[in-house]
This record gives C-alpha cells, sequence and structure tokens, in this order.
C-alpha cells in the first residue's frame, strides 16, 4: 500500500473513531450527547443512517405518535405545521394512512459473525463480544479485581489483547482454535493490523466506512470508554491510542473469522453486503425525515405550552430591594425549589447560573494523590483548588475510610464467601437489618465519606497562594458578572450548589451536578463564596467602581435534590452577616423544601399528601438499598430559558427547564451571552439528548434493568447480567415508571433566549460545535423579544415568527 493510500486509510478510521461519543467513569458520570459524533449531519440523515447501518433508532416508532393522536396528545394541525416547516407532504390524508402502516425495517449491514451463529449452538458473534468484554474489563480494572491482569503498559491495548487471545482456552468449546495461527502470524503492531485486516476483509469500498462504524458498534460501549480516554488525552494537549486499538481488535477478529469461516458463508455474506450497497435506500431516508416531522410536532407543542408562560411584562415591583439573592443551579431540579422559595420567603430573588459558578477549577483533597475536575467536561480546568483542614481531621477520615476499606475487602475475599455471615455471627445481623430497613444513612459523596458533621464543617477550599490580587479579582469580576450581580446587590447572597443521597447506586454520581464533572457542588459554592468574601478581592472590586456594600455577605449551600433539604455549608460567624437575617433565610429555605417534596411526590408516591410522610419517603428513598427510584433527576427536561427572572417568576414550568437568569442590559459586550451559548447550552444539549437516546433505544444508547447491573473495573461502568458489552446511558428506570409508563418526553432542546438575533448568529456562526448543533436541528434556538413575541431561528438570518 503506498503513502497516500495509507494516509487515506488512516483518515478513515479516523473518521470511524470520532463518531463515538465518550462514556465517563462512575465516580465522575455526566450526560453525554451519544450522537455527539454525528452533530455535522443533519438529524433525519443520521436517523437513517444508524438505523440501516447499526440497526439503531434515532426516532420513536411511528405507532407511538399515532397513539399521541389518537388520545389527543398530539394535534394533527401540529403535525402538518411541522410537515411545512421541514419542506414535507401536508396532505392530512397521507399522514394519518402513514401513521396506520407498519413500519417496515430497512435492510442493516450485516457482520460475519451473525451469520456464522447456529440454531443450537453457542453463538459466535456474542461470543466475539463476550470475549473482547471480559479482556476489557480485565485492562482497565481500578482495583476492583482481588487478582489484578498482569498487563505490560508499554505493549499497548491490541499488543495486550493478542496475547491474551493466543492463551485464551475458551477459543477451544468455540471450535475457534484455527484462529490462533492466523492470529500468530498477525503484525504486532496496531497500525499495520488494521491495514492487513481491512485488507483481508476485502469491504468493498463504498461500504468500507459504513461496516467499520458496525464493528465499532459491536462493542459500542467500551468504544464510548476509550473515547472517554482519547477526550481526556486530548484535552491536555496528547494523544492516546485506545480507541484506535479497539477497532482493530474488532477488524482483526472478523479477518480472523473470515479465514476460517465456510466458503457458502463468506459468499452469502459477502452478497448481502453488495445486496445492502445497491439497496434503494430513499424510503428509509423518506421514512427518518417523516419521523423527524412527528418529533418536530411534538416539539412544537411543548414551545406552545412554554410560550403561554412566559410573562410579557414584568410585574409591579416592589419597593424594597431585595434583602437575599440565592443563587442557583439550572438544573431542571431548582426550578420547582427556586419556585417555592421565592414564594415562601418575597424579599428573597433567585438566580439561575450553572452549578459551577464560573470557577473553572478542579480540587485536590488532602491525602489524594490526584485532583478531579469540577468544572464542565467540556472546558479545561485552569484554577487548582485545594482541600485544607486541621491534620486531626485528615488522620481520622484516613483510618476511618481505611477500617471500612478492609472490612469490604474481607467480605469478598475467597476465604469468606460462604462462610462469611457464619463468622460474622450475630453481629452481623444488625447490618442487614439496617440495609433492609434504611436505617443506616444514605451512602455519601466522596468529600463526606469518614467525617463527622463538625468535622466536613472545618473543610476548607484554598486557592492557590499563585494567583495575584489581579487574578483573583479577575475571577471574580467573571462569577459577579456571570450572576448578572453587576447592578443590585443583596446583604446575603446565597450560592446554592447541588448533590444527592442514594444508596447502592453505581451512577449516583449522574444525579449530581453535571456542570461540576458529576461532582456534588459544594467546594464549587465553598472556593466562590471564599474568594467573594475575600478582604483583599473586596477592596480591589470597589476600587474598580463595583457597588458592594461592606456588609455584603457570599454564603455557600448545598442542595440535596433527594430529599429537597438544603444546607447552610460550614459554621457562620462572619461579622459581615446578618444572623436574624440568616435565620430567616434557613426557616424559608425549610418552609419551601416542604413545598417542593409535596409536589415532587407526585411523580414518585401519588397517594402521599401528608407533608411528615412525604418527607420520611424522600429521607428513606435515599437510604434504601433496594430503591431504584430515588428521584426522577433531570427526566423530563425539555427547555433552556436565558432570560431575567420576571420573564418566568411564579410560573409553573414543571421542573422541566433549565432556567439562566440573563439580562442583555447588564452584558454590553455579550461576553456573558458568548458563555451562556457556548457552555451552559451545550451542557443542556448533552443531558437532553442522553435522556433522549435512552429513550428511542435503550438497547444501544441506555443500559438497561438497573436490577442486573454489575460493576466492572470498579468505576469504570456496569455490565447488565455477567457480561456483553458495557453499558451506557440512563437504566430503564429512571426513565419509565413501575407501570410502564415514560417519565421523559423524547423531545429535542428548545433553547428561548433574550438577546438580539444578529448577535446569536455571530455567536452560532463563531462556534463550530454550536453552529452544528443548530444548523442540523439537534437543537432549537427561539429567541425572545423585549415585547414578549417569540421568534424561532430556521437558518442563518432567517427567524420566523412562532
Amino acid at each position: 500500500m503506498n503513502t497516500s493510500n495509507t494516509v487515506n486509510t488512516e483518515q478513515l478510521f479516523d473518521r470511524v473513531m470520532r463518531r463515538i461519543a465518550p462514556v465517563w467513569p462512575l465516580d465522575s458520570f455526566v450526560a453525554v450527547n451519544p450522537y455527539w459524533g454525528f452533530a455535522d449531519q443533519p438529524f433525519s440523515q443520521v436517523a437513517a443512517q444508524l438505523q440501516e447501518t447499526v440497526g439503531e433508532r434515532v426516532l420513536m416508532d411511528r405507532r407511538w405518535y399515532a397513539d399521541l393522536l389518537q388520545t389527543g396528545k398530539l394535534d394533527m394541525a401540529d403535525i402538518l405545521q411541522a410537515a411545512e416547516d421541514l419542506g414535507q407532504s401536508t396532505d392530512e390524508g397521507d399522514w394519518r394512512a402513514y401513521l396506520r402502516e407498519d413500519p417496515e425495517l430497512p435492510m442493516r449491514l450485516p457482520r460475519l459473525p451473525e451469520l456464522m451463529d447456529r440454531r443450537g449452538h453457542a453463538s459466535i458473534s456474542q461470543y466475539v463480544v463476550e470475549q473482547i468484554s471480559h479482556f476489557l474489563a480485565a485492562y482497565y480494572d481500578r482495583g476492583q479485581s482481588l487478582w489484578s491482569f498482569p498487563k505490560d503498559n508499554r505493549l499497548g491495548l491490541y499488543a495486550t489483547w493478542r496475547q491474551y487471545t493466543l492463551t485464551d482456552r475458551s477459543l477451544g468449546p468455540l471450535g475457534l482454535k484455527k484462529i490462533r495461527p492466523g492470529l500468530l502470524a498477525m503484525p504486532a503492531d496496531a497500525a499495520q493490523a488494521r491495514i492487513w485486516a481491512l485488507q483481508h476483509l476485502a469491504i468493498p469500498t463504498t461500504a468500507e466506512e459504513a461496516y467499520l462504524l458496525v464493528l465499532l458498534k459491536s462493542v459500542g460501549g467500551w468504544a464510548s470508554w476509550c473515547r472517554y480516554l482519547l477526550w481526556q488525552a486530548e484535552l491536555q494537549g496528547d494523544q492516546q491510542e485506545d480507541l484506535a486499538d479497539l477497532l482493530t481488535i474488532r477488524m482483526v477478529w472478523e479477518a480472523l473469522l473470515r479465514q476460517v469461516a465456510q466458503p457458502k458463508i463468506i459468499e452469502r455474506w459477502r452478497k448481502q453486503i453488495e445486496g445492502w450497497i445497491v439497496d434503494n435506500k430513499t424510503a428509509d431516508n423518506a421514512n427518518a425525515e417523516r419521523g423527524e416531522v412527528l418529533l418536530r410536532a411534538t416539539e412544537i407543542a411543548y414551545r406552545r405550552q412554554v410560550a403561554t408562560k412566559i410573562r410579557r411584562s414584568p410585574a409591579q415591583k416592589s419597593q424594597s430591594k431585595a434583602q437575599v439573592q440565592a443563587a442557583f443551579c439550572i438544573d431542571v431540579r431548582s426550578e420547582v425549589f427556586r419556585r417555592h422559595l421565592e414564594g415562601v420567603l418575597p424579599s428573597l430573588e433567585t438566580i439561575g447560573f450553572a452549578g459551577f459558578f464560573g470557577v473553572l477549577m478542579d480540587y485536590q483533597r488532602q491525602g489524594d494523590a490526584g485532583a478531579r475536575t469540577q468544572s464542565p467536561v467540556l472546558l479545561n480546568p485552569s484554577v487548582h483548588v485545594q482541600e485544607e483542614a486541621p491534620e486531626a481531621v485528615i488522620q481520622n477520615r484516613f483510618r476511618r475510610l481505611r477500617r471500612g476499606a478492609a472490612w469490604k475487602q474481607f467480605k469478598l475475599s475467597a476465604s469468606s464467601c460462604f462462610s462469611f455471615v457464619e463468622t460474622a455471627g450475630l453481629s452481623y445481623v444488625g447490618k442487614l437489618l439496617a440495609d433492609s430497613l434504611g436505617w443506616h444513612r444514605a451512602s455519601v459523596p466522596p468529600d463526606e465519606a469518614g467525617l463527622n458533621a463538625a468535622e466536613r464543617a472545618s473543610l476548607q477550599c484554598v486557592l492557590p497562594g499563585s494567583l495575584t490580587l489581579q487574578e483573583r479579582t479577575a475571577m471574580a469580576e467573571f462569577i459577579l458578572n456571570g450572576l448578572g450581580l453587576n447592578r443590585g446587590m443583596a446583604p446575603m447572597v446565597l450560592l446554592v450548589g447541588h448533590g444527592s443521597s442514594t444508596t447502592n447506586n453505581p451512577h449516583r454520581a449522574g444525579l449530581d451536578c453535571g456542570a461540576c464533572a458529576g461532582q456534588t457542588g459544594e467546594v464549587n459554592a465553598k472556593a466562590a463564596a471564599r474568594l467573594l468574601n475575600d478582604a483583599g478581592v473586596r477592596e480591589a472590586l470597589v476600587q474598580k467602581g463595583w457597588d458592594i456594600k461592606p456588609d455584603t455577605c457570599f454564603v455557600p449551600a448545598l442542595h440535596d435534590t433527594t430529599t429537597d433539604r438544603v444546607e447552610i455549608l460550614g459554621e457562620w460567624n462572619n461579622p459581615r452577616l446578618d444572623n436574624p437575617l440568616l435565620e430567616e433565610v434557613r426557616e424559608a429555605l425549610a418552609e419551601a423544601a416542604k413545598l417542593t417534596r409535596l409536589e415532587r411526590i407526585l411523580r414518585l408516591e401519588a397517594n402521599l399528601q401528608d407533608q411528615d410522610a412525604v418527607a420520611k419517603n424522600m429521607n428513606f428513598r435515599g437510604r434504601d438499598w433496594s430503591q431504584v427510584r430515588p428521584e426522577w433527576a433531570l427526566a423530563g427536561n425539555a427547555a433552556f430559558i436565558a432570560a431575567p427572572r420576571w420573564r418566568t417568576r411564579e410560573m409553573n414550568l414543571g421542573g422541566r427547564a433549565f432556567l439562566h437568569d440573563y439580562d442583555v442590559a447588564k452584558d454590553p459586550d455579550f461576553a456573558v451571552l458568548t458563555l451562556i451559548m457556548t457552555a451552559p447550552l451545550i451542557v443542556a444539549n448533552w443531558i437532553n439528548m442522553q435522556y433522549y437516546g435512552s429513550i428511542v433505544d435503550n438497547q444501544r444508547q441506555g443500559c438497561g434493568n438497573k436490577v442486573l447491573h454489575n460493576v466492572v473495573g470498579g468505576t469504570i461502568g456496569v455490565l447488565e447480567g455477567n457480561g456483553g458489552d458495557l453499558r451506557i446511558g440512563l437504566s430503564e428506570q429512571s426513565l419509565r415508571d413501575s407501570n410502564g409508563g415514560l417519565q421523559h418526553e423524547p423531545l429535542r432542546l428548545s433553547a428561548f433566549i433574550e438577546a438580539p438575533t444578529e448577535v446569536m448568529d455571530r455567536i452560532i456562526g463563531n462556534s463550530t460545535i454550536l453552529g452544528q448543533l443548530v444548523d442540523n436541528r439537534w437543537l432549537t434556538i427561539v429567541q425572545i423579544v423585549p415585547d414578549g413575541s417569540l421568534f424561532e431561528r430556521r437558518a442563518k438570518n432567517q427567524w420566523v415568527l412562532m
């Protein structure tokens, strides 16, 4: 193969790998748009492409929309409007006939192992996935396994797999011993092995890219893990070869099976590929386009609901200024709490801002080997924050955690597997009973583990001493501008991060703050408050013209989204603080929590109405090791609103909207708007599309049944059952109630933003990522005009009145 062909081949491999979206490990699990690698293509085109290659659904079955139409939840007028918007037929009879027809599945590109499967025999196609998955689970293990997999990191993933497979005795029972000579003759270098495999597979050029995508998607969960490793490396300006090696492994498997497969199977496989190439895909593309029309129709109906709730003019303001401002994360769960808190304490104003509070930081606890990210995963942390605590507290934590780890290791060791309960005797009965009845406390976040309440209160988050006063002041200005506090600041400003409390939940980080990289927002709130309370920073801000009164105090807090309890963090003896006002705020937070729980319980236990019973139920959900639905998290999310709070104050948005405060009058250079549209909006798209993908095709973009999950590698992810591919996305229990009813409606995100269209067009045009998402219809932008009118963006400089 000449140099030019080699370059083209490597570009082919790279295009295939870039189609895979990353998945974060369990201890920092964040939502990801599973179609991230396809954002450069129109939505319906991707839907058709994935359906006819890997068999993955991107659209709900038309029968689902037919049911919505029949029950009155969808209107034919909206379908016809959506059809007109997307250039499709507006004949009502055609649409009714289409919805009555049974859908036909398109021809899918076949994999060779599938054709080698024989009824009554072990599945070769399943074995290939199992063999790769077992190897990768051992290779990437992060301390879960009691027996470590021996590996030489210098070899790399592919070369290690090759050695592993040459000694793998499970090949014999499958009748695959004959592949060993071929594997021995295989190049040991991954790049050469990829080219060798591509040549031996002899896929027609027109189907090469599609076939390689099918191969990589057959181990799509592990491919997403390797894509995460590449993502992390590229953030640091490095390279990482594991995803390329995984593609190599999958290609080599296919090529080796081609060598041992019967000629008639190879001929059948070749003819099916040729048939797929010449197959007329017009009908498949048309079905995808019609499916998008139906999806858009449901989105039109939802946007109309939101439009009726957006105020056209502000309510009459009280003459007195706010005594308290409370900044919450834009997470949809905060919308419910903010609404009730404002109702309980009218002198309080809430603010919506991404939960990292503008501090692009990572955080390192004392005793930890490295730092963890505490800011959106799309961005690179620029500030290193460290934990500060008394030495005695650190030692206490270390001893308790070590004791707990030793106890866990004893329970899992081979010597106690069958005799643990007998060995522990009656001393273990209490533990078993507490687990069953939920008497113990919920599993705590990593920062709370091994600490009592007083010890936790002593923890501080310290900015690096290398930061100059000028740099710290610039950070403070960035935070205040983002919060919209450059005009009017209350005597008390709460910075409320959020986290969750659950037990026996591998995906617990997914209930925490996505803007904090799957951690709670506690350290972000503490770090921001410490910075904004710093005397030197305050003096510098005043000298630069900021109107900050001497008695203004920033107070960190944490919202537990499982119990809706809001905790003021730390002991507050700040002389600036008005203690009676603080007590009034505590009481308001407690009352708002009661009202929020009463609203949220309707989706969890609709028959409960008593406040005390509701509080007990939600506390128990967090402690119950068998609870598969501790909370609904972000299920139902569908809107992103960036506008002054008065547009939505007192409006019930049902916990479905990301609320980001934004006042264009306070943002003359549109720097805050640019940040909102290129960071929080993208994070919201990731969340929205993860829920969407997990609903429309849970088999490929979700993680199945939570009850069957087994953790892999300590923190890598989960398997469903004891084998198969690594599962990604959300479980069925996070999306459906116990009766199978959907708790998340599959809609693409609708972003309502109050800003000039020409500015938004410029921001969209200057951001490749945002431009792809908007122009290819992965999300919709709607302008809120000062008079309350709404205009939807269809294309650059094309805004249409809704």
